[in-house]
This record gives C-alpha cells, sequence and structure tokens, in this order.
C-alpha cells in the first residue's frame, strides 16, 4: 500500500469516527462540514418527526441525520453534566474562600503581634540606651576615682 493510499484510509477512519462522535448532542455542522437543518418528516405517521440533517446529506454512513428529540436529549444530559460539574466546582470554591478568609484573620493576628513586637523592641531599645548612659558615666565616675 502506498503512502497515499495509507494517508486516505486513515483520513477514512478520522472522518468515521468524527462522524461517530457528532451523533451525540445537537449538532452544529456535518462532519462533511456542510452546515445542519432541521427537517421535519410526515411519511407514516400521524405525528411529524424532526430531524436535524446534512442539508447536503447523502446516506452513506459519513453525513449527519439525527431525530431531533434524540439530540435535545443527549444534550440536555451534556448540559445537566456540566451544570452538575459547575455546582461542585462553585462548592469547592466555597471551602477555598472559607480558607482564604482564616488566612486573612491570621495575617490581621500576626500583623497586630508584629507591631506588638516592634513596639517591645522600641522599649528594650530605649532602655538599653539608659543602661549604656549609665554604664558610661558610672566609668567616667571610677576614672576619676
Amino acid at each position: 500500500m502506498s503512502t497515499s493510499n495509507s494517508s486516505d484510509g486513515a483520513s477514512y477512519v478520522d472522518m468515521l469516527y468524527a462522524v461517530n462522535d457528532s451523533n451525540f448532542g445537537i449538532p452544529d455542522r456535518c462532519p462533511c462540514g456542510s452546515a445542519i437543518i432541521i427537517q421535519i418528516s410526515t411519511e407514516a405517521a400521524a405525528i411529524p418527526k424532526k430531524y436535524f440533517v446534512c442539508k447536503d446529506f447523502k446516506n452513506d454512513g459519513l453525513h449527519r441525520k439525527q431525530e431531533w428529540t434524540a439530540a435535545i436529549e443527549d444534550e440536555t444530559r451534556c448540559l445537566k453534566k456540566t451544570v452538575d460539574d459547575h455546582e461542585s466546582r462553585i462548592r469547592s470554591l466555597g471551602r477555598v474562600e472559607y480558607r482564604i478568609d482564616r488566612i486573612d484573620e491570621d495575617a490581621q493576628k500576626n500583623d497586630g503581634e508584629i507591631a506588638n513586637l516592634g513596639y517591645q523592641i522600641h522599649e528594650m531599645e530605649k532602655v538599653l540606651k539608659k543602661s549604656t548612659e549609665e554604664i558610661a558615666l558610672l566609668k567616667e565616675i571610677i576614672e576619676k576615682l
């Protein structure tokens, strides 16, 4: 088999997978690239059926024709799953928000403790300066004796 034929075969298989994957939900486009139209069939039925159909539909397995009801049901299931996933993420964000609030509270508490330690250091520096001055004064007195 030549490279061209192998590539064509792979392309055909890829197209089959694309057609199969496109059989779920409301189609935007047919895998062939053509637009999708809504077709109403009144053949042998008291109630007309709606279909999503490729505007260039050929019954060769490479074009899209899906019953409207089935497409809506698939789309609804997909949307429900998406909503459930988003709801789960929102709940998760609530837990993260709670943790952030705790971190903010801890940071404020730490800021207060840091300010207090700064004040204590300042007071100790004043005492140290006073003690240093007193020591210098005592040295002067001792030297004079």
